[in-house]
């Protein structure tokens, strides 16, 4: 545990931030690759910009439509309700895929109906120049700098807080769940069922432990039909309780320092129908910085030359 969250009267944050900003190098890879396939590869009289445009829009369409029948499939309906709904959902995506198709492809020499078809066919979309896909990384890599400059300079709300109330959850398919200490029986590493039977203690994951009858009546309702695969390993039941995990893969957060700050404010707490002391500033775990490390240079200053190759060299 961290010295400063040792004051309980301070609320604690953790953020996706350093999470974000770790793989903003990554995108500025896909850049350089993008501006590299953009500047060199042949264009065939294609407008590249405007074709990778289509194509992102093409995938972000086809993407959520898998996820919708994903999302169906763990809805718990009838079987022949949800192949109904899975086929609905394939009809719309493709025809919506088709006409955007046809009115962007390239012209194939004819006018009638058959024509049309055959543009389809040999349309740029289906035979694309290599610098469409330069600019694919380019829009991709430029879009995920963008998005997480904002929101480290603009963050938006912690995924978990602890303040003397309690633990707050800020989720997009988990909003408003909040566990008061009061209903906190237990804080430490998860616990799983081992293979042979015997429990098994997950060093990698911090939880707390909340009354089944808690659980059914704050906690479930809550959880969303939106919720990504995966989410069930959040909510691990032990004996006639049940663990709720506090970190995930999305946040860079060591696990004890989730443990340190839970425990510390759940035994001053959780005998206290009301905080009695007030809040006593913010404290922010998974905050990205610039800790003056050699690799955090090389990171960021290894795909600027990178870049600079590329354009130089044109």
């Amino acid at each position: 545990m961290s010295e400063p969250s040792a004051d309980v009267s301070a609320t604690v944050e953790y953020t996706m931030d350093k999470w974000r900003m770790d793989r903003i190098s990554w995108a500025m890879w896909a850049c350089v690759a993008g501006l590299a396939v953009a500047l060199h590869a042949e264009s065939r009289g294609q407008n590249g910009a405007a074709l990778a445009a289509v194509y992102l829009g093409l995938l972000g369409l086809a993407f959520a439509g898998y996820a919708l029948t994903s999302l169906i499939g763990r809805s718990g309906l009838p079987l022949l309700l949800e192949l109904f709904i899975g086929l609905l959902v394939l009809i719309i995506v493709s025809g919506v895929i088709g006409v955007i198709s046809v009115l962007v492809g390239g012209p194939s020499g004819r006018s009638s109906y058959v024509g049309a078809i055959r543009s389809l066919y040999w349309s740029h979309l289906v035979n694309p120049s290599l610098n469409v896909f330069g600019w694919m990384l380019l829009y991709l890599g430029f879009g995920w700098i963008a998005f997480s400059a904002y929101r480290h300079f603009y963050a938006d709300r912690a995924v978990v807080s602890m303040s003397a109330a309690g633990i707050r959850f800020h989720r997009p398919w988990l909003k408003g769940l909040f566990i008061p200490w009061q209903e906190v029986r237990g804080v430490g590493h998860l616990v799983v069922p081992g293979i042979s039977g015997v429990p098994y203690v997950s060093p990698y994951a911090a939880a707390v432990t909340v009354g089944q009858d808690f659980y059914e009546q704050h906690i479930a309702p809550k959880r969303s039909f939106f919720s990504p695969p995966g989410a069930e390993a959040m909510f691990q039941p032990k004996g006639e309780m049940m663990q709720v995990v506090l970190n995930s893969s999305d946040m860079t957060v060591k696990p004890e320092d989730f443990l340190g700050p839970a425990e510390a404010r759940w035994k001053a707490f959780r005998d206290q129908p009301r905080p009695s002391s007030p809040n006593d500033g913010t404290i922010v775990y998974g905050r990205w910085s610039i800790d003056g490390s050699r690799w955090q240079a090389v990171r960021f200053l290894a795909p600027l030359s990178g870049m600079a190759v590329v354009m130089l060299y044109r």
